[in-house]
């Protein structure tokens, strides 16, 4: 460069037929004359490429054209590296890392041989940093260089185009296609590249915070756009440095899918687009985030994350809490944990019954039997993963009924029936106490979480919690009327109940006479048969003393 510099210069010094300029030819003919004063150079001995034709005629000497044609062979002579005007241009090429992108080579006829060869250039500021390696060679065949991307590269046979696989920010620079000595072309190699300042997963509610960077560092003057999966443009800002960035808080799991930053740029390919993924992993929407449950039935309730749906494959703990009120601290019911792609989870706590899929984890089943009033509450279901938390709760709303006092409903009685809500969801709502097809007169409503009602007609009385006509929640109670005896009847039942006792006892006096006589009896004949037995006994001694007298 400097050599051509100073070649421009004494070709600067020329006028436009080739002749020295007019200052120039004044300057050195003051220092010729000066020379010859000193003795340092002899009359007519040595020219001077300053001097007029005719001066140079007089002096001997060759004209300026010819003295043109000598400095210049003495320039190629000495190899000073001037390069041919044979050079076809330069260009710009942007890729992505990751991606493929293609060089192209302006030579568009037969050519026995091409050269890719590779210069690179710094990252951050384009500076040159090594000497040219080459890439790929076609001479009949490909041949593969030294080059850092040579293994990632292909040549396009049929335009001479190089194609360069899964970019890296250190393939930037200058790459040359080159046909013999006499045809250069030369593609600029911009790379783009996204940089995340957070995981590649991200929790619920979390934020998305990501730069485009560019290779040389901001060389180039491009637009930048932010789309996200919805094909809406999402608002992104400029820093100072010329980085683009994006950022966006509170994500939800609808905003999972493929996003897009669209680069304007002055050169090839115009338009580039980068699509990356973002994965939000959540609970998915709750049919209803608020559960209604009447005291002994039971309540049942699922926690579902969209693991399958973002393809998460790692490990997780969990936990499900319950609160009584808002302001209160959660309490651990039981814990869960997701490892090596088995879950394990207690089956039974309680009266607490949970079910989930082992082997891939999608949702937790809560199963709440037997309600009890005090099992009102919010439960939650959290999830830690090693990139944050995801959580989510229900809220348990439990309907109890009841009547002061307890019992069948006598005859011009009242009995008060009570209808409670643990909690009023809605402000809007109506708890309404009503007898099953009774009158309006039988019911009451109220914009309470309790509700009273006299009640002084037995049946089957229903407490309903309604919000925008519909029926949300409802707990019956079943009041039974008290039986009422008639006077006559409770009279001959009295007399018959005394007859019949009377019969009773009669008989039962009657069996013990009987009874007592016969065992009387009994006793009698045992009596006369031991005495006749003594009788005979005394008989048959004296018979037997006479005869042996009268022998």
């Amino acid at each position: 460069m400097q050599l051509t510099s100073q070649l421009s210069q004494i070709l600067a010094g020329l006028d436009g037929r080739g002749h020295p300029a007019q200052g120039e030819r004044d300057r050195h003919r003051q220092a010729e004359e000066k020379k010859q004063k000193v003795g340092l150079l002899g009359a007519g001995s040595i020219s001077s490429p300053w001097l007029t034709e005719e001066e140079n005629i007089q002096g001997k000497m060759e004209p300026p054209t010819v003295l043109m044609c000598r400095i210049l062979a003495v320039l190629s002579v000495m190899k000073l590296g001037l390069k041919p005007a044979a050079v076809v241009g330069q260009k710009k090429v942007a890729g992505v890392v990751g991606q493929e992108v293609t060089l192209p080579c302006s030579f568009t006829h037969k050519i026995p041989s091409v050269t890719w060869k590779y210069q690179k250039r710094s990252e951050n500021t384009g500076q040159q940093e090594s000497q040219e390696d080459t890439v790929i060679k076609y001479y009949k065949d490909v041949f593969k260089g030294k080059a850092p991307m040579a293994n990632r590269s292909e040549l396009i046979t049929e335009s001479f185009s190089l194609k360069v696989k899964k970019l890296t920010p250190s393939d930037v620079g200058e790459y040359t296609c080159e046909s013999g000595k006499d045809r250069r072309d030369t593609v600029q190699l911009v790379v783009f590249d996204i940089t995340w300042f957070s995981t590649k997963y991200l929790p619920h509610n979390g934020n998305l915070l990501l730069s485009l960077k560019q290779y040389p560092s901001a060389q180039n003057k491009i637009t930048v756009t932010w789309w996200d999966n919805k094909h809406m443009e999402v608002t992104s800002k400029q820093s100072q440095t010329g980085q683009y960035s994006l950022q966006k808080s509170g994500l939800r799991i609808t905003d999972s899918g493929t996003w897009k930053c669209k680069i304007e740029l002055q050169f090839l390919p115009g338009n580039l687009e980068i699509p990356f993924d973002v994965k939000v992993i959540g609970f998915g929407d709750l049919e209803s985030e608020i559960q209604y449950a009447a005291v002994n039935t039971t309540a049942s309730f699922s926690y579902s994350l969209n693991l399958q749906e973002v393809r998460w494959t790692g490990s997780f703990k969990g936990r499900l809490d319950w609160k009584a009120k808002t302001n209160d601290k959660y309490q651990e019911i039981m814990n869960f944990n997701f490892t090596n792609q088995r879950l394990t989870l207690p089956k039974q706590i309680k009266h607490f019954g949970f079910k989930g899929d082992e082997k891939s984890f999608s949702k937790l089943d809560v199963e709440l039997s037997k309600v009890l009033f005090e099992d009102a509450g919010w439960y939650q279901c959290r999830v830690t993963f090693d990139f944050g938390h995801v959580e989510t709760a229900i809220h348990l709303v439990v309907m109890t009924v009841s009547a002061t006092p307890a019992g069948p409903l006598s005859k011009g009685a009242e009995v008060t029936l009570h209808c409670q809500l643990s909690a009023l969801p809605s402000q809007k709502g109506l708890l309404i106490w009503h007898r099953v097809n009774g009158t309006d007169e039988e019911s009451k409503q109220v914009m309470h979480r309790e509700v009273e009602v006299k009640a002084r007609t037995a049946g089957l009385w229903r407490c309903s919690f309604i919000l925008e006509t519909k029926t949300l929640i409802s707990a019956d109670y079943m009041l039974e009327e008290a039986v009422e005896w008639n006077i006559y009847v409770l009279i001959a039942a009295i007399t018959g109940a005394s007859v019949a006792l009377l019969l009773f006892v009669s008989l039962c006096t009657f069996i013990c006479i009987a009874w007592q006589r016969r065992k009387r009896r009994a006793k009698r004949m045992v009596r006369v048969r031991r005495d006749l037995l003594e009788n005979r006994m005394c008989q048959c001694q004296h018979r037997l003393r006479n005869d042996y007298f009268e022998a």
